[in-house]
């Protein structure tokens, strides 16, 4: 039997070992490219489900480690600023542990946050340290530029370790532009994570923080009623754009979700404010442009200079 790394390769493997013609022709078609894209990838299915599921294929052991795809490089946002101390680092993770898209009667459960999840104080963790990106860095002059940060969940980390260095940098006197944090979580009284911690860095004046929770029902006070940061966005335009207009650079962090939903609502305020500047309706259709495509244009010449992301599936 020939061996292929291949996703789709893969599952015809394991149709080459099955004994019976019914399991090879539904694995074939698994391999399809439109099955494979519904019943396989989005569900994420693995090499043991089908196996699981199918007794019938007779597979030896070393075929199934060589069909088994490599593990992924982990990487983690340093949650902490050298400011604070230049000899620690902190990580923030959320710890996966929920219900397998492949089969919802299985857990499906991450293996690098269950791992780090496990260790004991004294336990010993071999770790690179990478460079981030070079636009997702603090401005270089931070009495004058004014800092907008985005994130839900575990996208915080490398927003704490920002206010944290903000906050450093407000005890040793500096007067530094306003900074102003959106985090999404599901609960105030869950998932808020290092609330203490902003909430006396927001009363330092390091930051100003605004929440979103999506799994509170009914009108939340502190969240405006936002259920997501990309509403809380919206709900806080008129300050954001001013913001931008003192010179802000804007960060996001967190799922590709999010990143698509924040740029969905920055392209939505950008059309806005040209259109009150202009007149409603006209610069509809100028030059076969749309507002929405020159928001969109405008959109693309800010990334990476005014706009970092740095999303995760």
């Amino acid at each position: 039997m020939t061996i292929d790394t291949n996703p789709q390769q893969s599952i015809l493997a394991l149709a080459e070992a099955a004994t019976d013609a019914a399991t090879k022709e539904k694995l074939q078609s698994l391999a399809s490219a439109d099955s494979y894209t519904t019943e396989v990838s989005r569900k994420r299915v693995s090499v043991l489900d089908l196996l699981e599921q199918h007794p019938s294929i007779q597979l030896p052991f070393s075929s199934f480690l060589a069909l088994l795809p490599p593990m992924r490089v982990r990487q983690y946002s340093i949650s902490s600023s050298p400011l604070w101390n230049p000899g620690h680092v902190t990580l923030t993770y959320s710890v996966l542990e929920s219900p397998a898209l492949a089969n919802p009667a299985n857990k499906h459960i991450g293996v690098a946050t269950s791992y780090l999840a496990g260790l004991e104080v004294g336990d010993k963790l071999n770790v690179s340290v990478r460079p981030s990106h070079s636009a997702f860095h603090l401005p270089v002059n931070p009495e004058k530029t004014p800092v907008v940060m985005i994130a839900a969940g575990s996208g915080l980390a490398p927003f704490r370790g920002f206010v944290q260095e903000r906050a450093a940098q407000v005890a040793s006197g500096r007067d530094l532009a306003p900074a102003v944090l959106f985090f999404g979580c599901r609960d105030p009284k869950q998932d808020d994570i290092y609330r203490a911690e902003l909430d006396r860095w927001e009363r330092m004046g390091a930051v100003s923080v605004r929440r979103a929770y999506s799994r509170v029902d009914g009108i939340n006070e502190e969240s405006k009623g936002c259920k997501y940061v990309q509403d809380r966005l919206w709900v806080d335009r008129e300050e954001l754009c001013e913001l931008w207009d003192r010179g802000a650079k804007v960060y996001v962090c967190g799922s590709r979700g999010l990143g698509e939903g924040v740029k969905d609502v920055v392209v939505r305020i950008a059309v806005e404010r040209r259109r009150r500047r202009d007149g409603e309706g006209e610069q509809e259709g100028e030059g076969g442009v749309s507002p929405e495509e020159r928001a969109l244009k405008w959109f693309e010449s800010i990334r990476n200079e005014r706009y970092a992301t740095d999303v995760f599936d």
